[in-house]
């Protein structure tokens, strides 16, 4: 089960943040996971989401390559 981010904006929309990969999408040379999403942390942030006008969100990708 990959470690997800849940983003929540004051616009009520959610986005979600891959944070890591399980052990067998770190071994899949596709980075396939077939499990159920695992969140790992809700952050609540104090702005409209990118489709509803707020700003462009520049956060990391943890697991990117």
């Amino acid at each position: 089960m990959c470690q997800y981010e849940k983003l929540l904006f004051t616009c009520g929309d959610e986005e979600c943040r891959l944070l890591a990969y399980c052990h067998f999408a770190r071994n899949d040379p596709f980075h396939q996971c077939f499990g159920v999403k695992k969140f790992k942390k809700d952050n609540a942030l104090p702005q409209k989401c990118e489709k509803c006008g707020g700003p462009k969100l520049d956060l990391p990708n943890m697991a990117a390559e």
